[in-house]
């Protein structure tokens, strides 16, 4: 098909002016004071951690929970959701790089004695704006940016959800073992109120020690009761990060001394900016900012406004009706409205830096944090382990010596309540151990990290 002056005209115009300027500057990271070492964590130059970071804990019903997690939960699925907006944000947002064109239509049917007549008309009108300053591929880099935003956010939620996961689960181990040392101690304190209501009957204890130990027996009983109603709770909060309704979780029996402990070794600070998602998504943020400066500043300049018209008509005339026209509007006075968007736009980018900042110094406490309660609490659990056993024992000993009448009730009633007292402390001692090291996990990234293709901007939007 023979291609019209005009149209010929309009394509040459868009090679020729299309490169334009570009009032875009580059992207520079913001400066962050960053410690050369760790004060508590452990330290290793190389560290590779496994995305799949739960398994170490070697716990298959821990394995199958994080795998319905990532499946079913709700905020997980609607941040999929929120990546889906931004992609075709980022769509609209590149649209603006191309011509726009639509094609109006007119159909006429006159029928009389004389004669009939049909007649079809059409407009087929293209409508360009010139990119002189930049300010589209500016807006189609914003939009792509923010599109990797929401993929680095759905990763910093889903790194949430797996360390919430994981620390529910194993609250919930702690309090059913503890619930089993309370249904044990119960069994117990029962047993020994039968031996001092028999030894009062035989005039050997006072009736002061039969209310002790039934007070005893009353306080475990209601402890047991509090631990029922908080695993259940503990219960519910995991079903509902695994996007089920409480009544639908159902749990393989496991033992919390069976789960192992792993060993994590934190690389130098500085590569935590490649290691997690929430960083990443507010470089993004940055990058789009910058990005909008670049489109706020274009709104200075002029704009060049490039539009073709063809008329079409059936019965067709001798030639195609065809017309070009260039429109070009500088902004004289616009009230201040500009020069607002344009502090907006300085002062979004200003704010911006400063979270980032921030999130990274967060960052680095959050792993000094965990490496802190690690490292405490496993000191904290090899006495708490040494001292249950020990009560275990001092406890075991009183009862016996109690039935022989060498002890004093007294001293059975000590050694009862530092036993329960001990073992509840040893079994929390090992869950914050194992919390710990889940915060360590997340303070890390999980395994995540932030490669050079998930920053490569001009693979990502549309766009020429």
């Amino acid at each position: 098909m023979r291609m019209h002056h005009p149209a010929r005209l309009l394509i040459a115009s868009l090679l020729s002016v299309s490169a334009g300027c570009n009032l875009l500057t580059e992207y520079q990271r913001p400066v962050v004071e960053t410690p050369a070492q760790w004060r508590e964590a452990e330290q290793a130059n190389t560290t590779n951690i496994n995305p799949q970071w739960w398994q170490a804990f070697a716990s298959e019903q821990l394995n199958r929970l994080m795998a319905d997690a990532l499946a079913y939960n709700n905020d997980l699925n609607a941040a999929r959701q929120r990546i889906e907006q931004a992609r075709a944000q980022a769509r609209i947002a590149g649209a603006g790089l191309w011509p726009a064109a639509t094609l109006n239509g007119d159909f006429t049917d006159t029928r009389n004695n004389a004669s009939d007549t049909q007649k079809t008309s059409g407009q087929l009108d293209i409508a360009y704006e010139v990119d002189l300053w930049g300010a589209n591929r500016a807006r189609r880099d914003a939009g792509s940016a923010r599109l990797l935003s929401q993929v680095f956010a759905r990763d910093a939620l889903q790194l949430v959800v797996m360390a919430d996961v994981g620390q529910a689960y194993f609250n919930l181990l702690a309090i059913m073992e503890r619930r089993q040392i309370a249904s044990d101690f119960l069994d117990t304190v029962t047993a020994i109120l039968t031996i001092v209501e028999a030894r009062q009957r035989a005039g050997a204890a006072y009736e002061l020690e039969v209310a002790q130990q039934r007070t005893a027996q009353a306080n475990a009983r209601a402890n047991l009761d509090l631990l029922t109603q908080q695993q259940n709770l503990a219960a519910n909060t995991l079903a509902i990060l695994l996007g089920h309704p409480p009544q639908h979780l159902v749990l393989a029996p496991a033992q919390f001394a069976t789960l192992s402990v792993p060993a994590i070794a934190a690389e130098q600070p500085a590569s935590l900016l490649q290691r997690r998602p929430d960083i990443g998504q507010l470089e993004m943020e940055l990058i789009a900012a910058n990005a909008d400066i670049a489109v706020a500043r274009a709104a200075f300049y002029p704009k060049l406004q490039l539009s073709l018209s063809s008329v079409l008509s059936n019965p067709q005339p001798a030639g195609v009706a065809a017309s070009l026209a260039a429109g070009l509007t500088q902004p004289l006075f616009q009230g201040g409205r500009l020069e607002g968007a344009l502090g907006n736009a300085l002062a979004t980018n200003a704010e911006l830096v400063e979270n980032y900042r921030k999130t990274v110094l967060t960052a680095f406490k959050e792993v000094e944090d965990a490496a802190t309660i690690y490292a405490n609490s496993s000191r904290r659990l090899q006495a708490l382990q040494h001292a249950a056993a020990q009560a275990k024992l001092a406890y075991d000993i009183s009862q016996n010596r109690y039935r022989l009448g060498a002890v004093d009730y007294q001293a059975l009633l000590n050694t009862q309540s530092s036993y329960l007292t001990t073992e509840n402390s040893r079994v929390q001692a090992r869950l914050d151990v194992l919390v710990a090291q889940v915060q360590m996990y997340k303070a890390l990234g999980g395994g995540w990290a932030l490669s050079e293709q998930n920053t490569d901007l001009s693979a990502v939007g549309p766009g020429p």
